[in-house]
């Protein structure tokens, strides 16, 4: 099972697809559960159905594992996640597993930020709402140094990919009040707040510039 997730030689997209139809019935294979082991044949015949049970086969092959072989695969998921050329469909397919093992209390130890860029790369925005929520909390509590105005950012564009515009708008209140986060002007644009945001413009306009270099700015702002 070790050597079946081994994920350091692969590097095209064709290699991908067969590190994850090997692994995918490497687990079921191997499986205690007498069912998953049952679907090991129809897998090989079908990579589709390895896909669909790969997050079922590796939880309960998980729990079996020596923890040396548990740290060798989480290595091999690393590597997998930080490929270039690995397909977005097994992309997917692995942040559903770490989605998974997360349910089942048992999540991996992947940075949350490294999983919630690849999930919004994946445009999986629920995906990367959760992780960027977990990572928002974090900058909060002091956990964790991220800078919170590029989280603040990932937070209104993922609240606005989802048309969950009210939420972006608590978070950018809350980070204003609360993390003393110096707005963006474009943020409120995003947020389609137009009044808000042509003030914000014409504050900034007018802190950098005299009088009439505020209003030639200004016009170049607004077109």
């Amino acid at each position: 099972l070790r050597s079946a997730g081994e994920a350091s030689q692969r590097s095209t997209r064709e290699d991908w697809a067969e590190w994850m139809r090997h692994f995918s019935i490497a687990l079921l294979k191997e499986s205690p559960s007498p069912a998953l082991r049952t679907c090991a044949r129809l897998a090989q015949l079908q990579p589709s159905v390895g896909r669909e049970l790969f997050a079922a086969g590796f939880a309960s092959c998980w729990a079996q594992m020596t923890e040396s072989s548990q740290e060798q695969l989480v290595r091999s998921l690393k590597t997998a996640f930080s490929s270039q050329n690995i397909p977005p469909e097994i992309l997917a397919t692995l942040l559903n597993l770490a989605e998974f093992m997360e349910h089942d209390e048992k999540p991996l130890p992947i940075d949350t930020r490294l999983l919630g860029a690849l999930a919004e790369k994946c445009r999986a925005y629920a995906k990367a709402l959760h992780y960027k929520e977990m990572e928002f909390e974090a900058v909060c509590s002091k956990k964790m140094g991220a800078n919170p105005v590029t989280v603040v950012e990932s937070l209104i564009h993922i609240n606005n990919q989802l048309h969950q515009h009210e939420a972006a708008i608590g978070i950018l209140t809350y980070s204003q009040q609360h993390l003393e986060v110096q707005l963006k002007e474009s943020w409120y644009e995003k947020l389609h707040r137009w009044d808000e945001a042509l003030r914000a413009y014409t504050m900034k306009s007018s802190q950098a510039s005299g009088p009439l270099q505020h209003s030639q700015n200004l016009d170049a702002t607004l077109g």
